[in-house]
């Protein structure tokens, strides 16, 4: 008799189990090739996302082939992505002129110039292979030197940042790359670095409903056209916020609160990936973890158990970008935990649904071309010198707002 499943199902086989818990990981690789020991992993985890950094980068051809034989040994639809904002995160600039930063976006304050950013740095990652960019960055910040953010932000306020990141977004889906927004529900708060230990957000649970998360809903569910579909959840906790919807969630009969609950970073965190962003906001979209191997995370958890921890919270997929025994282990956690019910099936169909939708965004893969990268490549020197005139000159475009010219705030929801 066939195994079932607890919705009366058939279960699926060992190899489908983990080819189902393979598709939830996002990781990095070490090399700038594949040899064959890496090529027969891919083939045999078959992971849904592969993000490449700057230690895989050493031509722009040697890129797009890299990106090729990804896509060949895993055998199947995968997001390739990376974190090229431009500015101090730029991956490419040894092999591209350096991409300008959200802040000379943000000091152009010019919509259609941060469109026109998202335009190229989508045709200069398509042209390298790649589906996916780990951007925009849609926390609110200026230029703080101690929480990681610094120049990385095109706004201090909602405003702003839904106008820049928001343009900057509709030029990456219509160049056909797929954006991810980040650090849901906001790094804006932080005075700590989450690569290094885990921020703890003192803002009130108001504050952030109504100023930090105001971007993410407005691209969300607001803007017209392409619709912000996939977010990076932070490694940071929001105590305040967490202890609001624990609350607005508790039923009678409720076990007391976990110590310490509350102070769990956001990507383990049931109430805010699964309660506010899956439940209240009703976020169907791609949700995707900042690396699992941050200190942020690994001071308390292994990467196994933090992975398995935020899977079972409402995350989709979980970024490890250094360790391979890391994605084997959380790769078998993740089956352990299915066949054990403590992490049901549906949740990795739903993900996949998900990891699909995002696929959607870019189609299929396109074939490099050194001349046209190069002429992109000439084209970010130009948008330099328009940022730095516009930011000279003082003109800037309309902020953002609601149709009766009042500053949008969650309310407006």
């Amino acid at each position: 008799m066939l195994a079932k499943d607890a919705l009366g199902n058939p279960a699926p086989s060992p190899d489908e189990l983990r080819r189902k818990a393979g598709r939830l990981l996002f990781i990095g690789l070490p090399v700038t090739k594949l040899d064959r020991r890496w090529r027969e992993l891919l083939t045999e985890v078959r992971p849904g996302g592969v993000i490449l950094f700057g230690r895989n980068v050493e031509t722009a051809a040697q890129v797009a082939l890299l990106n090729a034989q990804i896509r060949d040994a895993v055998g199947g639809p995968v997001i390739i992505g990376v974190d090229q904002e431009g500015g101090l995160v730029d991956r490419f600039r040894d092999i591209c002129e350096p991409m300008p930063s959200a802040k000379a976006v943000r000091n152009a304050g010019r919509a259609d110039l941060s469109k026109k950013f998202g335009e190229l740095t989508a045709r200069a990652l398509r042209l390298l292979g790649f589906n996916m960019n780990f951007a925009p960055v849609l926390d609110l910040g200026g230029d703080n030197e101690v929480n990681g953010l610094r120049g990385r932000t095109f706004g201090f306020n909602s405003k702003m940042v839904t106008l820049l990141g928001g343009a900057y977004l509709d030029g990456l889906h219509e160049g056909r790359v797929a954006g991810c927004g980040k650090h849901f529900p906001g790094l804006g708060g932080s005075t700590v670095d989450s690569h290094r230990r885990l921020p703890i957000i003192k803002r009130t649970w108001e504050e952030i409903f109504e100023h930090d998360m105001v971007p993410f809903m407005d691209l969300m569910f607001h803007r017209p056209g392409a619709h912000l579909r996939s977010v990076m959840v932070s490694h940071a906790a929001f105590p305040d916020m967490s202890e609001f919807l624990q609350a607005s969630f508790r039923q009678a009969g409720d076990t007391p609160t976990i110590e310490g609950l509350h102070e769990l970073p956001a990507t383990i965190s049931g109430n805010v990936v699964m309660r506010l962003l899956r439940i209240w906001l009703k976020f169907d979209g791609l949700v995707v973890t900042d690396d699992m191997e941050m200190g942020a995370v690994v001071q308390t958890l292994s990467v196994a158990e933090a992975s398995l921890q935020a899977i079972q919270a409402g995350s989709d997929m979980v970024l490890i970008c250094e360790q391979e025994s890391n994605f084997i282990s959380t790769r078998d956690a993740l089956v352990e935990a299915v066949e054990a019910g403590a992490l049901s099936l549906r949740a990795l169909n739903a993900a996949e649904r998900r990891i699909e939708g995002a696929l959607e965004i870019a189609g299929e893969p396109e074939q490099f071309d050194e001349g046209e990268f190069q002429a992109v490549s000439r084209q970010f020197a130009e948008l330099k010198v328009e940022l730095k005139a516009a930011e000279e000159t003082g003109e800037y475009a309309p902020l953002f707002s609601t149709e009766d010219g009042k500053t949008r705030r969650s309310s407006n929801f």
